[in-house]
């Protein structure tokens, strides 16, 4: 189930579920979780349901497919999703996304609790455990990830950790420039040691 937090003047959170219901434990001191919190980036508020969104359809099984020509660009799987056709966007719980590779790409997959999809222009946001594959084999788990279609990026600023041939790093976020297969890890990558 998504949650929507919003932060008070006096520092406290206020945690809301998608029927609007509070969180049982009410609102939750920011400053007891200070350390946490500002070891983690936000996700990224793309502003697709702000205000009155309109109808809401619930739909189980919802797949999206994006395809150009005779191939299949995006294919995204979820349980379950309430979908705006106002705003042509959709809030997914339990998602496989692929985007498939092509003559100018390598693609990647991934899983995640939660997410958002815009449908008119194929961007997307994976919040939960999110885990994927770039590049054929490199792996990658996140708490959020999002994918820009038309600058064709698929980045997080949040802690990453990146498995591949080479170990097991990481990072305090990632890019994937999907057209030109060149990933970059960010913010002082170490490499994790096996016990």
């Amino acid at each position: 189930m998504r949650q929507w937090a919003r932060q008070r003047r006096d520092g406290s959170r206020t945690v809301l579920f998608r029927d609007g219901r509070r969180c049982a434990a009410g609102a939750i001191l920011v400053s007891l979780f200070a350390g946490a919190i500002a070891a983690s980036a936000e996700v990224p508020d793309p502003g697709w349901l702000e205000g009155d969104p309109g109808q809401r359809l619930d739909v189980r099984g919802m797949t999206f497919v994006a395809s150009e020509g005779g191939a299949n660009e995006i294919l995204l799987r979820a349980e379950r999703a309430d979908f705006y056709p106002e705003r042509e966007v959709a809030d997914l719980d339990v998602v496989d996304v692929e985007v498939t590779p092509g003559d100018d790409r390598v693609g990647f997959r991934m899983r995640c609790d939660e997410g958002l999809l815009n449908l008119a222009t194929q961007a997307f946001i994976a919040e939960g455990h999110v885990v994927g594959t770039i590049e054929g084999d490199r792996q990658f788990e996140a708490l959020w990830v999002a994918y820009d279609e038309a600058e064709g990026v698929l980045y997080t600023d949040d802690p990453v950790l990146i498995v591949d041939e080479g170990g097991r790093y990481r990072g305090g976020g990632f890019r994937y420039f999907v057209n030109e297969s060149r990933f970059r890890l960010l913010g002082g990558a170490t490499v994790v040691q096996d016990p």
